[in-house]
């Protein structure tokens, strides 16, 4: 059931984001070639195989996002396939007490709760909207919105992303703040954080300043 809900989502998302206008209904992304608005340039259609189809994430090396979060991408990079269709997904694993900090992209998300308990919260400037998910729970992120993701519950959380684009940006307000070489009285002055508490992250995330 679960894995149709997935793939129910996928559908929904290509068929109202796809951009795609190739002959062949797909192009397969010629990765060595430069990304434009539109996408990569299409390698011939006659060498796509039935596999560039599929994509498993079994076995795949997360990207560890701090403190202790993973995220398992399918995007372009990783699924030629999806080159030009606005589609995207991901898999993310929140360690039981984890979080997915504060972040936005540049593309709307739909998140669905496949094991445990996740905290969720939209921001702005005058409402949060959070909300508790579990097991079949779906929630959209809209597009540029600042959200996070919570395990709220015991055990790890798992969810799978779907995105409305192929190649999504991860946009971390911790990165924002404290991985560059801006002075850390400047960043104090414009987040209202004390001075000390700002080195001590930029220490943490190898800022410099």
């Amino acid at each position: 059931m679960m894995n149709r809900i997935v793939i129910l989502l996928l559908c929904v998302l290509f068929s109202s984001t796809s951009h795609a206008s190739f002959p062949e209904k797909f192009c397969k992304a010629d990765l060595n070639g430069p990304d434009s608005p539109s996408g990569y340039l299409c390698l011939p259609s006659e060498t796509v195989t039935a596999a560039d189809f599929k994509y498993t994430f079994n076995g795949k090396a997360g990207i560890l996002v701090p403190p202790n979060t993973l995220v398992f991408p399918a995007t372009v990079a990783q699924y030629p396939i999806l080159n030009g269709l606005g589609i995207s997904g991901a898999i993310v694993e929140i360690p039981e007490g984890g979080i997915l900090p504060v972040h936005d992209h540049d593309a709307t998300e739909i998140v669905l709760v496949i094991e445990g308990q996740i905290d969720v919260g939209i921001l702005t400037p005058r409402k949060a909207f959070r909300n508790k998910l579990t097991p079949g729970d779906v929630f959209l992120f809209p597009k540029g919105l600042l959200h996070y993701l919570i395990n709220s519950g015991r055990g790890k959380a798992v969810a799978f992303a779907a995105f409305s684009s192929p190649n999504p940006s991860f946009r971390f307000l911790y990165e924002e703040l404290f991985t560059n070489d801006v002075p850390s009285i400047t960043i104090s002055q414009i987040s209202f954080l004390d001075v000390a508490q700002v080195r001590k992250l930029k220490a943490r995330f190898n800022g410099t300043g």
